[in-house]
């Protein structure tokens, strides 16, 4: 058996699972509240088998849990946040935190340069964050092996915290909530509608704070800074572009991107802390780990 410390993201996304099952259950929403438990307890016991018997079956079972809990507990938050939290949305706070300390609301500041050409160019941006998440996704799970554990440590800490955000401060954004701060409509062309619509079917009504766009665009980027020179530039412009693309879409706060760039930073510590660790085991553990 191996002796390793509890990883970041099983408890970053542990700790997320755990308080929507317990605000679940303070509404006496039963079923939803079996959903998240259920996960839980899967979580749990997928971790407690890779570190028993860390073989290429119970590695590649707790690590396939996340990527498939992920496209579970996104949808399903539509209703269980507002199970939890009522109809209340902190966008007021967040709009209120922009004016006060970060120049105003800065989707309405950057009408001035909106076009055509522009909203067309930043709606293929954001659309950008769907592929290159799938991609890299795939990419680490079957092929690049070796670094799958730290991708995966920090991606999953990314989207534990960051869901905590959606259940802690559930928000709309400055489109839905601030509708008649914008006097310039936004008008593009099949990328713009493209995006609208996606955004329209695929948001669960609360994933504002913080940005996540921003957090594992920014994450994606640092670990390829690390890993992948020559990939970091190929990034670098359309990981500013998604950055911009929610401002200037009038998805986001300031506050959220802000608070979305500090979140990559965690996971990116989370991802070199999980390198470290396993570098640091004997050479007759790091050959039975299997790649």
């Amino acid at each position: 058996m191996r002796e390793r410390g509890v990883d970041p993201h099983t408890v970053a996304f542990g700790l997320y699972l755990a308080a929507m099952m317990a605000g679940l259950l303070m509404h006496a929403s039963w079923l939803q509240a079996a959903l998240f438990g259920g996960l839980l307890g899967a979580l749990i016991e997928l971790s407690r088998r890779r570190d028993s018997d860390p073989r290429a079956f119970s590695t590649i079972a707790a690590d396939a849990f996340y990527p498939i809990a992920l496209n579970i507990v996104f949808p399903a938050m539509a209703s269980a946040v507002p199970t939890i939290q009522g109809a209340h949305r902190f966008d007021t706070a967040l709009y209120a935190f922009d004016a006060r300390f970060l120049g105003g609301n800065w989707s309405a500041r950057l009408e001035p340069v909106i076009g055509p050409a522009l909203t067309e160019l930043l709606s293929l941006c954001y659309l950008l964050f769907i592929p290159l998440l799938f991609v890299h996704l795939v990419r680490f799970f079957f092929w690049q092996r070796e670094r799958r554990a730290a991708f995966f440590a920090g991606l999953f800490t990314i989207y534990g915290i960051g869901f905590l955000g959606y259940l802690f401060v559930p928000a709309a954004g400055p489109y839905l909530a601030f509708p008649d701060l914008f006097t310039t409509p936004l008008q593009g062309g099949p990328f713009f509608r493209l995006n609208q619509a996606m955004v329209a079917f695929g948001s669960n009504g609360v994933d504002v704070f913080p940005s996540l766009h921003s957090a594992i665009s920014v994450y994606f980027l640092g670990f390829a800074y690390r890993h992948a020179r020559r990939e970091f530039w190929w990034l670098l412009f359309p990981v500013a572009g998604i950055c911009v693309s929610t401002l200037y879409l009038r998805y986001h706060y300031l506050v959220d991107v802000i608070c979305g760039l500090v979140l990559a930073f965690i996971g990116l510590a989370a991802a070199r802390r999980n390198s470290w660790h396993s570098l640091s085991r004997s050479p007759t553990e790091a050959h039975s780990t299997p790649h």
